[in-house]
């Protein structure tokens, strides 16, 4: 008799899939979260060095942000001639001045505060950053460039504290020509958990 052997390729009873169904699911959530806490982690750390997320402040009053109220007082834009130039600018440039106001929150260290940057950016997201070697010497009331602290006309150290407005300016040389309506200044936390991946925005 010639007997034909036969191969069974059985699937596991159903009964397997159910008394094991804890421990599958278990492996799918840590395998998931393996793959998102360090992506997560990650972009908590980029959003720190990157603020991406805007905050739109209010025109001509005050917004809350990063542990205190900031306002935008004024923005001035000078050219080279200027008499409030106390040196060079270059004739294909622009200087322009913002003056702020921020209170900080009775919790708020100062130190976190002065960690703020100062940006302008346009419509085409070029961007520029306060200060510089092409930036000359201001005639006027001197002003802190931090937003926490500095000095004044006499050198003496002012420190902002809460409920009292303190004042500080940043300055950028821009491209010679720029529009007002095209430009937006931004107020930056960079390398700190306090803002959260934000910024303050403010149209000129």
């Amino acid at each position: 008799m010639n007997a034909t052997p036969t191969t069974t390729n059985a699937a596991p009873a159903t009964g397997w899939w159910r008394s094991n169904a804890g421990w599958l699911l278990g492996t799918a959530v840590l395998g998931a979260l393996a793959l998102w806490l360090p992506y997560r982690d990650a972009l908590r750390q980029y959003r720190e060095r990157n603020p991406s997320v805007a905050v739109t402040a209010a025109k001509g009053d005050w917004t809350a942000f990063a542990g205190a109220r900031w306002k935008l007082i004024s923005a001035e834009s000078m050219i080279a001639g200027d008499p409030r130039l106390r040196g060079p600018l270059r004739k294909d440039a622009e200087l322009l001045l913002l003056r702020y106001e921020v209170i900080p929150d009775p919790d708020t260290k100062i130190s976190d505060l002065d960690l703020c940057r100062g940006a302008i950016v346009d419509v085409q997201g070029r961007r520029w950053d306060t200060g510089g070697a092409a930036l000359p010497r201001l005639s006027g009331p001197r002003l802190p460039e931090t937003c926490g602290s500095g000095y004044d006309d006499a050198f003496k150290r002012v420190i902002a504290v809460p409920a009292r407005p303190f004042a500080f300016q940043h300055a950028f040389v821009l491209p010679r020509g720029q529009r007002p309506d095209a430009l937006r200044a931004r107020i930056e936390f960079k390398n700190t958990k306090k803002a959260d991946g934000r910024y303050l925005d403010f149209s000129l």
